[in-house]
Protein backbone atom coordinates (compact mmCIF):
# COMPACT_ATOMS: atom_id res chain seq x y z
CA UNK A 1 0.00 0.00 0.00
CA UNK A 2 1.48 3.00 -0.66
CA UNK A 3 2.45 5.51 1.76
CA UNK A 4 0.72 9.07 1.80
CA UNK A 5 2.02 12.04 3.21
CA UNK A 6 -0.40 13.86 5.50
CA UNK A 7 -1.95 16.96 4.18
CA UNK A 8 -1.04 20.60 6.00
CA UNK A 9 -3.05 23.38 5.34
CA UNK A 10 -1.14 26.86 5.99
CA UNK A 11 -3.32 30.16 6.27
CA UNK A 12 -1.81 33.21 5.60
CA UNK A 13 -3.21 36.79 6.80
CA UNK A 14 -2.57 39.70 4.52
CA UNK A 15 -3.47 43.11 6.20
CA UNK A 16 -2.26 46.32 5.78
CA UNK A 17 0.32 48.41 8.24
CA UNK A 18 -1.73 51.45 8.50
CA UNK A 19 -0.17 51.97 12.16
CA UNK A 20 4.05 51.59 10.43
CA UNK A 21 5.18 54.59 9.25
CA UNK A 22 6.23 55.92 5.70
CA UNK A 23 9.24 57.83 4.87
CA UNK A 24 8.39 60.64 4.68
CA UNK A 25 5.38 60.30 7.08
CA UNK A 26 7.19 61.07 10.80
CA UNK A 27 6.44 64.24 12.17
CA UNK A 28 7.89 67.27 14.06
CA UNK A 29 5.48 65.94 17.18
CA UNK A 30 7.13 62.20 17.03
CA UNK A 31 9.85 61.20 19.39
CA UNK A 32 12.62 60.53 18.03
CA UNK A 33 16.11 59.78 19.30
CA UNK A 34 18.59 61.89 18.91
CA UNK A 35 22.35 60.73 17.72
CA UNK A 36 24.47 62.64 20.75
CA UNK A 37 27.00 65.06 19.11
CA UNK A 38 30.35 65.91 20.37
CA UNK A 39 30.63 69.14 22.12
CA UNK A 40 34.58 68.99 20.92
CA UNK A 41 37.88 68.54 23.33
CA UNK A 42 37.90 70.58 26.48
CA UNK A 43 40.84 70.92 28.65
CA UNK A 44 41.65 72.81 31.56
CA UNK A 45 44.91 74.75 31.48
CA UNK A 46 46.82 72.16 33.47
CA UNK A 47 45.89 69.93 30.74
CA UNK A 48 47.34 71.86 27.81
CA UNK A 49 50.31 72.27 29.73
CA UNK A 50 50.70 68.94 30.01
CA UNK A 51 50.09 67.75 26.42
CA UNK A 52 52.05 70.51 25.03
CA UNK A 53 54.89 69.69 27.59
CA UNK A 54 54.63 65.76 26.12
CA UNK A 55 54.48 66.89 22.42
CA UNK A 56 57.53 68.70 22.68
CA UNK A 57 59.60 66.27 24.58
CA UNK A 58 58.71 63.82 22.04
CA UNK A 59 60.07 66.34 19.16
CA UNK A 60 62.86 66.67 21.47
CA UNK A 61 63.41 62.47 21.17
CA UNK A 62 63.31 62.27 17.88
CA UNK A 63 65.83 65.13 17.33
CA UNK A 64 68.56 64.46 19.16
CA UNK A 65 68.16 60.36 19.01
CA UNK A 66 70.72 60.42 16.15
CA UNK A 67 73.29 62.71 17.43
CA UNK A 68 72.93 61.03 21.11
CA UNK A 69 73.30 57.85 19.16
CA UNK A 70 76.82 58.39 16.81
CA UNK A 71 78.13 60.18 20.16
CA UNK A 72 77.72 56.83 22.45
CA UNK A 73 79.19 54.49 19.69
CA UNK A 74 82.26 57.03 19.40
CA UNK A 75 82.89 56.63 23.02
CA UNK A 76 82.52 52.81 23.38
CA UNK A 77 84.26 51.92 20.11
CA UNK A 78 87.44 54.37 21.58
CA UNK A 79 88.17 51.82 24.25
CA UNK A 80 89.71 49.82 21.03
CA UNK A 81 92.11 50.39 18.91
CA UNK A 82 90.70 48.49 15.82
CA UNK A 83 87.94 50.94 15.99
CA UNK A 84 85.30 49.24 16.10
CA UNK A 85 83.19 47.50 19.05
CA UNK A 86 82.07 44.48 17.30
CA UNK A 87 85.03 42.41 16.59
CA UNK A 88 85.07 41.63 19.93
CA UNK A 89 87.55 41.75 22.87
CA UNK A 90 91.03 42.91 21.99
CA UNK A 91 93.48 40.76 21.22
CA UNK A 92 96.44 41.05 23.49
CA UNK A 93 93.05 40.81 25.93
CA UNK A 94 93.38 36.85 26.20
CA UNK A 95 95.44 35.18 28.88
CA UNK A 96 98.28 37.87 28.95
CA UNK A 97 99.72 37.36 25.10
CA UNK A 98 100.64 40.08 23.24
CA UNK A 99 99.26 39.27 20.03
CA UNK A 100 96.38 36.82 18.75
CA UNK A 101 98.28 34.59 16.37
CA UNK A 102 100.04 33.06 19.31
CA UNK A 103 97.00 32.33 21.02
CA UNK A 104 96.62 30.04 18.01
CA UNK A 105 99.55 28.18 18.35
CA UNK A 106 98.60 26.47 21.59
CA UNK A 107 96.05 24.58 20.30
CA UNK A 108 96.40 21.49 18.09
CA UNK A 109 93.69 21.60 15.27
CA UNK A 110 90.88 18.89 15.17
CA UNK A 111 89.49 19.04 11.29
CA UNK A 112 86.27 16.41 10.47
CA UNK A 113 87.45 13.19 8.80
CA UNK A 114 90.41 12.86 10.69
CA UNK A 115 91.29 9.09 11.68
CA UNK A 116 91.42 7.95 15.42
CA UNK A 117 95.42 7.84 15.01
CA UNK A 118 95.24 11.22 13.96
CA UNK A 119 92.84 12.80 16.79
CA UNK A 120 94.99 10.29 19.24
CA UNK A 121 98.56 11.56 18.10
CA UNK A 122 96.46 15.35 17.99
CA UNK A 123 95.79 14.98 21.87
CA UNK A 124 98.94 13.97 22.73
CA UNK A 125 100.64 16.62 21.08
CA UNK A 126 98.30 19.07 23.12
CA UNK A 127 98.91 17.57 26.29
CA UNK A 128 102.76 17.41 25.72
CA UNK A 129 102.29 21.32 25.17
CA UNK A 130 100.59 21.96 28.47
CA UNK A 131 102.78 20.72 29.97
Amino acid sequence: MPRTSPRVAVAVIIRPMSDAPTPGSIGPDDDVPKLPRGRGIRLSGMQLIRVIGIAALLGFLVVTQRPCANAISTFVTSFDERGSAASGPAAGATRGSSTGSSDLDRYEQLRPGMTEEETKAAIERARAKAH
